[in-house]
């Protein structure tokens, strides 16, 4: 059987399966080889009863004592039950004793029996008893378990007996792809062992060596796309703009004296404009650092020599606000298109984007639409860039002839990172805060104290200000009670509060989101309650307060980009991190927030905690799968290939020539996704 083979042409793979198995990508033989686990559970190791701690997991000899026992405890719910003690204890022991417990497991009674031994797997419980919640059974023990990403119609043990039948097929047919010299020196698994410890480790040390090998090859390939699109690129003709005083003429409509990191990025965006070749730059900068005046700046060159421009934003919200800002600059030919217009509407700001009429356009993914073509677009403009896929930004470059391409991001990403995932762009980074701009005072809020703080943002709306309260989830979800709902939360700050509260979240119509935005906005709103739907581009200077539900459950560099949205004035402003954890390390990451305001610093502390693979993944989105490279765990990895890279195709070895050809027909791939209809 060939690695290119469909799916199922595995046994125990027919159609039904073959569907719920593509919606996690999976569609051929090598695709399942190549399918990480995102865990695994490690029960290499019998664990003594008498030493199995609460909430660990653990692997348990034990036999059964009696029949299991079947109840119906509610409608939909169902519990299985059997009495167990450990392997060679005294069964009248009451301290060797334990329950095994299953829920909407109605099959386990009829496999049962006393007197059967087993090895228990599962995570201990002693809130009540001692018990072992939904164990797996095993005849002896089963080693290091892989725990794979499921989709409904899935189960953990139908896609391990796949991998497994896809490794028995694949069996001698794995050829290498790395050269034996980078093997040795980078000491790196051979790709067929690799390929096996990934799904059937012996320990976790060895699953380990075979995620790193992979996640060397893939930022090896990854390091190589951005290095050749980089020689690319520099040989590549743009727009030659005339900078002649375009500078300082736009300096004077501005409103306000631009930062010096501001100036710089501006000096830097012209020089580039003006030399004859495309430019593909980030800019990267933190939360209110300034860099809509430096995307106005872009777009405001472009209309100084003749071309439109074009500016990609993630919401309606941030869109119509960037509209608000282009017509200060650009008149009646600034252009807002979204999703939601009438036909009408539409078919108008096509004409005008087609005519040249509207030179500088603001929109939402409703630009990639193939009803809209530009006359001679000469600038491109990303927002909130891991927001759009590198496809998406290159398809709307595509409608024009090699456009200048500016990258905005406020997710502060370390230095040494932003090296190895931009190789293929150049940075220029926002690192000062507009004068008068004061830190926001962040602190730490255990549920408990929730109470006390609707009081203080009470008191806070009674002095004349407004605040935020930003919940992970749109409704409450059975699964999960312990995270609140921003429902929930805002029928019970109506209750509580004498204050007017608004509600806001994705799932509503563009209109309505737009309205509560507005009344917000103006004050007739005191407390706006919301999903992450505010986390980019919205600017109210007299909302002082920022209460974010289940902080835990947000990453560092989403709440740092949450509290952006207060201290946009020149009063005191608060954000407060609302979180019940019994976890230290979540304690640890929250902390981090109340100690610093600056988003670069974060980034670093999130990076030594969590390892590249939150960055890995906002670089990832929508771009091809590098998925095991999100599987790095530290700098080193990632530094490792990016200097391979370099050596290869400083020295083109013959021997490289087939990954110098992945890397290459990756990019031929990526062209030919976004090529224009």
């Amino acid at each position: 059987m060939e690695l290119g083979e469909p799916i199922t042409s595995i046994k125990g793979i027919g159609p039904r399966r073959a569907e719920a198995l593509g919606k996690l990508g999976l569609f051929s033989l090598r695709d399942l080889l190549y399918f990480a686990p995102r865990d695994y559970l490690d029960y290499s190791q019998e664990t003594p009863l008498c030493s199995a701690e609460h909430g660990a997991l653990v692997a348990l000899h034990v036999i059964l004592l009696a029949p299991p026992k079947h109840a119906r405890i509610r409608r939909g719910m169902e519990i299985t039950t059997v009495r167990a003690c450990a392997y060679g204890a005294d069964a009248q022991d009451k301290t060797s004793q334990l329950l095994l417990t299953w829920y909407n497991q109605p099959y386990r009674a009829q496999s049962l029996a006393a007197g059967q031994e087993w090895y228990a797997c599962g995570r201990m419980d002693r809130s009540r008893g001692v018990r072992l919640v939904n164990p797996s059974l095993h005849a002896q023990l089963p080693g290091v378990v892989p725990l794979y990403p499921l989709v409904q119609g899935l189960s953990q043990k139908v896609l391990r007996d796949a991998v497994a039948a896809a490794l028995a097929a694949a069996e001698g047919k794995i050829v290498e792809t790395l050269p034996d010299a980078l093997l040795a020196q980078y000491n790196l698994m051979p790709l067929s062992e690799a390929i096996s410890a990934l799904h059937l480790p012996r320990d976790l040390q060895a699953a380990k060596a075979g995620r790193d090998r992979l996640a060397f090859e893939d930022m090896l390939l990854f390091s190589l796309m951005c290095s050749l699109l980089r020689r690319e690129r520099l040989a590549t003709v743009g727009p030659a703009f005339s900078m002649q005083g375009v500078l300082e003429r736009f300096l004077a409509l501005l409103p306000f004296t631009p930062t010096g990191a501001q100036r710089r990025a501006m000096q830097e965006i012209s020089r580039e404009m003006s030399n004859g070749r495309q430019m593909n730059r980030l800019l990267q900068g933190d939360v209110g650092s300034g860099k809509t005046a430096v995307a106005l700046f872009t777009m405001y060159a472009a209309a100084e020599n003749g071309y439109q421009s074009v500016l990609m934003a993630p919401t309606e919200i941030l869109a119509q606000q960037h509209f608000n800002a282009l017509k200060s600059i650009f008149g009646a030919r600034a252009l807002l298109l979204q999703g939601g217009m009438k036909k009408r509407e539409r078919d108008a700001a096509y004409e005008a984007i087609q005519s040249g009429e509207a030179f500088a356009i603001v929109g939402t993914h409703a630009l990639l639409s193939a009803g809209v073509h530009f006359k001679n677009l000469g600038a491109v403009i990303a927002d909130e860039q891991h927001r759009f896929g590198v496809r998406q930004r290159a398809a709307i470059g595509a409608k024009g002839a090699h456009p200048h391409t500016l990258i905005m991001s406020a997710t502060p990403i370390p230095r040494t990172l932003s090296l190895i995932l931009y190789g293929d762009l150049d940075v220029s980074v926002l690192d000062e805060l507009p004068p008068g701009r004061k830190p926001v005072t962040t602190r730490y809020v255990p549920q408990a104290k929730r109470a006390a703080l609707y009081g203080f943002v009470e008191a806070q709306v009674r002095s004349g200000r407004q605040a935020y309260v930003v919940c992970p989830r749109v409704e409450q979800s059975e699964a999960l009670p312990e995270v609140r709902s921003a429902g929930e939360v805002c029928a019970e700050l109506q209750k509580m509060l004498s204050v007017r509260v608004g509600l806001m979240h994705g799932k509503m119509a563009a209109a309505q989101k737009e309205a509560v935005m507005e009344a917000f906005r103006a004050g007739t709103l005191d407390v706006l309650v919301s999903t992450t739907v505010i986390e980019v581009g919205v600017d109210v200077k007299n909302a002082t307060v920022m209460v974010i539900e289940n902080a835990d459950r947000f990453g560092l560099a989403q709440l740092h980009q949450l509290r952006g949205r207060v201290g946009r004035g020149s009063a005191e402003s608060f954000c407060f991190l609302l979180a019940q954890t019994d976890s230290a390390a979540a304690r640890a990451r929250l902390m981090t927030l109340t100690q610093t305001n600056d988003g670069f610093a974060i980034a670093e502390q999130d990076l030594m905690l969590r390892g590249p693979g939150e960055f890995l993944g906002q670089r990832q989105h929508g771009m091809d799968a590098f998925a095991a490279a999100k599987l790095a765990g530290d700098m080193a990895a990632l530094n490792n290939a990016r200097a391979a890279a370099d050596m290869l195709l400083a020295a083109q070895p013959p021997e490289c020539a087939p990954m110098l050809a992945r890397a290459r027909a990756l990019i031929d791939a990526r062209r030919g996704e976004i090529a224009p209809n």
